[in-house]
This record gives C-alpha cells, sequence and structure tokens, in this order.
C-alpha cells in the first residue's frame, strides 16, 4: 500500500487514488507512468531522478509547492505543463485541490 496507514482516510488520499495508477509516495516506490512523487516540495519540474522527463518538461522553471500543485490542477497539464506526458487532470473544487495538497504534504512528513 502506497498510502501511510495514519492518513488513509484523509479526504486527500481519495484524491489520490486517481493518480497512484502513475505515481508513488514512497522514497523506495520507483517511477511508474509518472515520477515517484516523494520528495517533491520543492523539487524542481522534471529533476526526479530515474524518470525519463518530455524534453517540454525540462525547459521549464516551476518548482513544486503546495501553491503550484494545486494551479496544475486548477488550469491542468496541458496549460501548465504544456508538452507533459500526464494526462489531462482538472479539479473543479478548490477544497478537493488543497485537500490533495495537504494529504502530499502530510505523507511527506510520514515517510
Amino acid at each position: 500500500e502506497d498510502v501511510p496507514a495514519p492518513i488513509r482516510d484523509h479526504p486527500g488520499a481519495v484524491l489520490f487514488r486517481a493518480c497512484t495508477a502513475c505515481h508513488t509516495l514512497r522514497p523506495d516506490g520507483g517511477n511508474r507512468a509518472g515520477p515517484t512523487l516523494f520528495g517533491i516540495f520543492g523539487r524542481r519540474i522534471g529533476t526526479a531522478p530515474g524518470y525519463d522527463y518530455s524534453p517540454a518538461l525540462k525547459t521549464l522553471s516551476i518548482v513544486w509547492t503546495g501553491e503550484t500543485i494545486q494551479k496544475l490542477f486548477e488550469l491542468g497539464p496541458a496549460t501548465f505543463t504544456p508538452g507533459s506526458k500526464m494526462p489531462e487532470q482538472i479539479m473543479g473544487r478548490a477544497e478537493d485541490r488543497a485537500e490533495l495538497v495537504d494529504f502530499l504534504e502530510r505523507a511527506q512528513q510520514l515517510r
């Protein structure tokens, strides 16, 4: 299980389930269709070790923060990270975006 037990019932964990086909949260989880999200906060886009990023992502200067992650799901990858391999994912509700970020932050603290 990729979601730490203490936060399995977190509202953001439900939202994150859609992400698990492509992303892990564990430091040893490796990369799937997308890079691991372990250590995402403060990391520059396109720099997770061992992941083959699209050339367009390597040219972006985005640093992942709660704000930039929320913006990704507000605008969608096609707009926020043009050239990304990530399928279009938009969360219309600001509350959902905030819950996902809170969940990701808590998951990082538990690893």
